[in-house]
C-alpha cells in the first residue's frame, strides 16, 4: 500500500490501529499523541516547541558549563531565549565543539526522574568520532519515531522487514559479536517497533556481503519492506540490471544518507515503488521524515530545526541553508542549535501532505564540502549524476556504482564500477551531457572504469569527491 500524498487525522488513527500493541503494553497512549501532533494548528505547533525549548535552555544555563559561560558572555538569561525565535541570540554550536568541550557539555546532575542511558558514537564524514551521552527518555524516542516513520510509510506491521546494514549497525549474536558477511541477522519482531507492538520478522545482512549475493538473499528470504543506506539502495538497483529487484517488496525507506532526486527518481522508476527517506544522526536521533508531498516534517516532540545562513540567521522561503538542531529531550548532553553541517531548502506555507509539523525541503548536501568548490562545480556533477539516472537499462547494464571526483588542474573524472565494459551508449550520453553543461567552460572530463570504488571513514558512500573539499 502506498502512502498518500494526502492524508488527515481520520486517516492517521485508521492507519495507526493496524499497529496492535503487545498486551504488557495495553493502554499506553503515548503513539495516538503523536498522531494527534501531526495535526494541530500552526499556533500550538510553535506554542509546543517553546515550552520544551524554555525547559531545556532553563536546564542548560543553569547546570551545564559550556551554555551557563556562553549565557554570562552574552549578558543572557535563561528566560531570554523562550522561544524558538529568541535561539537566534544564541551562537552554533559545530562538531569540533562538540569534541573539544564534551565535558563542558555534560550537566552536574540530570533533572529528577531522568536516568543516564549509554554513549553513542558517530565517526563523521571526517571520521573524527563525535560522542553523544543521552537519557533513556531521549533513547526511547527513538522507538517511538521509528515506528511513526513505518506508519507514514504505509508498513504493514505483520509482513517482514529487511536491512542492509554495516555489521556494526546490526543486533549482536547471542553468543557476541558481530555478524559476519553472508549470514542471516533473524528476529522474530521487528527492531524497535516491536518492543511495543505486534510484528512480523526482521531480518538483517552486513552490507559486507557480496552485493549479489545480497539480492539472491532478499529473493530468498522475500520481505514486504527493505531498509538500506540510500546510495545502497541505488547500488541495488545498477547491479540488479534491469531485472526485479525482488517482486516480494512493496516499499523500501532510506536511511542513514540523503538521496539526490535523479537517483530517487532512479530508485523509483527501477523498483517501481515509492522511496520513503528518513533523516537523523546519533547526536540527536531520529529528526525528520519525508513525506509523500517531498518535505522533511520535524519530529516537533523531539528537536526543533532551523534553516539559518553562515552569520546563523534564518533563511527566508526558498532559500537553502544549514541545519541547525536543538535537541529537546536529552539533558545529558544538551546540544543547542548544534549545527549539523547539513543543508536543506527552505518551505514555506501548509504541507500538501496535510500534517502541519514544521518541515523543510531537500536536503542539499553537506556545508563544508560545498562551500570550499569553485563556482559551478556542483551544478556539473549534478549534471553528470541526472544524465547517468536517466539511462535506459541497455546503456548500464555493467555499472554498479559511480563516483564523480573533480581535480585542481580542471579535470573531472567519472569513475564507474563495472562487472564489464560499458558500451558506446554510455559513454556517448554522458560525453553529450557533459558537453551541454560546460558550456563555454574549459574543464575536462574523463570516465575511467574500475572495480570497486571505497566508502569514506564513514561509511558513508560520497558520490562526488573534490580535491578542493577539505580533507
Amino acid at each position: 500500500m502506498n502512502a498518500p500524498v494526502a492524508t488527515n487525522l481520520s486517516q492517521e488513527r485508521e492507519e495507526q490501529r493496524r499497529w496492535h500493541l503487545r498486551s504488557r503494553f495495553a493502554g499506553l497512549k503515548v503513539f495516538d499523541r503523536l498522531v494527534e501532533n501531526e495535526f494541530l494548528t500552526g499556533p500550538q505547533q510553535h506554542d509546543r516547541q517553546a515550552a520544551a525549548l524554555t525547559r531545556i535552555v532553563r536546564f542548560a544555563a543553569n547546570q551545564v558549563p559550556y551554555y551557563r559561560d556562553t549565557f554570562a558572555a552574552r549578558g543572557l538569561k535563561p528566560e531570554d531565549v523562550k522561544t524558538p525565535e529568541d535561539l537566534v541570540k544564541l551562537p552554533l554550536l559545530d562538531k569540533d565543539q562538540v569534541r573539544e568541550s564534551s565535558d563542558h557539555l555534560r550537566p552536574a546532575r540530570l533533572p529528577r526522574g531522568e536516568k543516564h542511558y549509554s554513549v553513542f558514537s558517530t565517526s563523521g564524514t571526517t571520521g573524527q568520532p563525535t560522542k553523544t551521552h543521552h537519557t533513556v527518555s531521549s533513547n526511547t524516542m527513538f522507538t517511538y519515531l521509528a515506528q511513526r516513520q513505518y506508519r507514514w510509510c504505509r508498513f504493514d506491521p505483520s509482513k517482514a522487514i529487511a536491512f542492509l546494514r554495516f555489521s556494526n549497525e546490526l543486533p549482536l549474536r547471542r553468543e557476541g559479536g558481530t555478524y559476519p558477511a553472508g549470514v542471516t541477522c533473524r528476529l522474530s519482531r521487528w527492531r524497535y517497533a516491536g518492543t511495543f507492538f505486534e510484528t512480523g520478522p526482521w531480518l538483517g545482512l552486513s552490507l559486507s556481503t557480496p552485493v549479489e549475493r545480497q539480492i539472491e538473499w532478499l529473493r530468498a528470504e522475500r520481505p514486504a519492506y527493505l531498509c538500506s543506506r540510500a546510495s545502497w539502495l541505488e547500488h541495488l538497483c545498477y547491479t540488479a540490471a534491469g531485472k526485479t529487484l525482488v517482486d516480494s517488496l512493496e516499499s523500501v525507506l532510506g536511511i542513514t544518507e540523503d538521496m539526490r532526486p535523479s537517483a530517487r527518481a532512479f530508485v523509483e522508476r527501477s523498483l517501481a515503488l515509492p522511496v520513503h527517506q528518513n533523516y537523523g544522526m546519533n547526536e540527536v536521533g531520529l529528526m525528520a521524515m519525508r513525506c509523500a508531498a517531498g518535505r522533511y516534517h520535524v519530529h516537533a516532540e523531539h528537536c526543533l530545526i532551523e534553516i539559518v545562513d553562515d552569520q546563523g540567521q534564518p533563511c527566508p522561503p526558498g532559500e537553502t541553508g544549514r541545519i541547525a538542531v536543538t535537541a529537546l529531550r536529552n539533558p545529558a548532553m544538551p546540544l543547542i542549535r548544534y549545527d549539523t553541517d547539513d543543508m536543506a531548502e527552505t518551505v514555506a506555507g501548509p504541507c500538501p501532505c496535510g500534517r502541519s509539523l514544521p518541515s523543510f525541503g531537500n536536503l542539499t548536501g553537506r556545508y563544508r564540502r560545498h562551500i570550499s568548490l569553485p563556482e559551478g562545480s556542483y551544478q556539473l556533477f549534478l549534471a553528470l549524476r541526472t544524465a547517468v539516472n536517466g539511462l535506459p537499462a541497455e546503456a548500464i547494464g555493467p555499472l554498479r556504482q559511480f563516483q564523480v571526483h573533480q581535480y585542481r588542474d580542471g579535470r573531472f573524472e567519472l569513475r564507474a564500477a563495472v562487472a564489464g565494459p560499458l558500451p558506446p551508449a554510455f559513454h556517448n550520453a554522458v560525453r553529450s551531457a557533459w558537453a551541454a553543461a560546460i558550456g563555454e567552460r574549459a574543464e575536462t572530463l574523463e570516465i575511467v572504469e574500475v572495480e570497486r570504488i571505497p566508502r569514506g571513514p564513514s561509511g558513508k558512500f560520497q558520490d562526488f569527491t573534490s580535491d578542493y573539499m577539505p580533507v
